[in-house]
């Protein structure tokens, strides 16, 4: 199931709030568990420490394509943060730690 855009930024203020996130050198992943059983709504950010909007951008977009190829569980509002090694870890290593860190968040650890 392909996540759907978190866009309020009212709905991402409700993530952070919740204090729940799972860090690696890829990312570190926000999450809020919704009551009902729609797609996850997913947003992916990189602050300016990361580099130059070209460096921000290309990060965003790695993990964007790497959130569609892991199963994202359903009922969920995740904000991705990009880290360094967004930018220069494998695309394959880069799908397998955003899929371990979506389950510890699923598993509620």
């Amino acid at each position: 199931m392909t996540p759907e855009r978190l866009r309020s930024s009212q709905a991402v203020r409700a993530v952070f709030a919740t204090r729940r996130a799972s860090a690696s050198a890829v990312a570190v992943v926000h999450a809020r568990r919704r009551s009902d059983a729609r797609p996850s709504r997913v947003t992916v950010v990189a602050g300016k420490a990361l580099g130059a909007a070209v460096t921000r951008n290309r990060a965003k977009r790695r993990l964007r394509a790497a959130l569609r190829a892991v199963s994202v569980p359903p009922g969920m509002d995740l904000v991705v943060v990009a880290r360094d090694g967004a930018l220069t870890a494998d695309f394959s290593v880069l799908c397998e730690r955003l899929a371990a860190q979506l389950e510890r968040l699923e598993a509620g650890r």
